[in-house]
């Protein structure tokens, strides 16, 4: 099991100190860097000694994907810019949470806005296929987005997708938060991704948790082979890093 932790770029050599297998940068901060700034990016990624395969936070939350003005092209457009760049850094997996940009409009009937994000998000498949990127749909809590906030609403999008490059991620923090059972991966039939973090303030699991060892068992249970990042807060990554991926990876080990 390979364990990331979800941070920008200019951050991998921290990263990589910590212990963890991998960065997980946000797509949205590479799709506004100036050319300069990204060959800058690229050049320490490519020069450190972990990949980033994996990225979050697919669309800027000035993207709204569901607003009547919102056009196929312009989501179209952002993402082969955004996408082009992850595949130049080595990435394959964008996880699609990007919770302010996927939120119904008020106003907005709840079937039109479903029908809506199936459109987007096959587009979106479509678009990643080309750059041979693979993107997860990210179930966040009602805190976050008012739309798809479990693994059921989640696994329903994807199966209205129906495209090979549209998969599904579960997060623990919004599994446990909006007091899922971690048994749904199951239920769902398996993830291609995931993410972690503690229940209480987001921050980087350096203890066991309550629903660790169960998520992990699920993911298990469904032969998961993918990545498991960590995405939270911490105010010491070089004290926290080393204590999270042993953990984890032990838990992992015991599940």
């Amino acid at each position: 099991m390979k364990i990331g932790f979800c941070a920008k770029p200019d951050q991998i050599s921290a990263v990589a100190a910590a212990g963890f297998d991998y960065i997980e940068p946000p797509v949205n901060y590479i799709a506004g860097l100036t050319e300069e700034a990204f060959s800058a990016c690229l050049d320490a990624v490519e020069a450190a000694p972990i990949p980033a395969p994996s990225f979050n936070l697919l669309f800027p939350k000035t993207l709204l994907l569901l607003a009547p003005e919102t056009t196929d092209t312009q989501i179209r457009e952002y993402l082969r810019g955004a996408l082009s760049r992850v595949q130049r850094l080595g990435g394959k997996i964008a996880v699609f949470g990007s919770g302010k940009s996927r939120n119904r409009p008020e106003g907005m009937d709840y079937g039109d806005a479903f029908r809506r994000l199936v459109q987007v998000t096959r587009l979106t498949g479509e678009v990643a296929g080309e750059y041979d990127v693979t993107i997860v749909i990210e179930p966040l809590n009602r805190n976050e987005t008012n739309m798809i906030n479990s693994l059921g609403e989640g696994a329903c999008l994807m199966a209205a997708v129906n495209h090979p490059r549209v998969k599904l991620l579960a997060d623990f923090y919004h599994v446990a938060l909006e007091n899922q059972p971690v048994s749904d991966i199951e239920r769902v039939c398996g993830i291609a991704h995931a993410h972690i973090a503690t229940l209480a303030g987001r921050r980087v699991p350096v203890e066991p948790e309550s629903g660790y060892a169960e998520m992990f068992a699920a993911m298990k249970r469904t032969n998961y082979s993918g990545l498991v990042s960590v995405e939270g807060k911490t105010d010491d990554l070089s004290a926290d890093g080393p204590k999270a991926v042993q953990m984890l990876k032990k838990v992992w080990e015991e599940a």
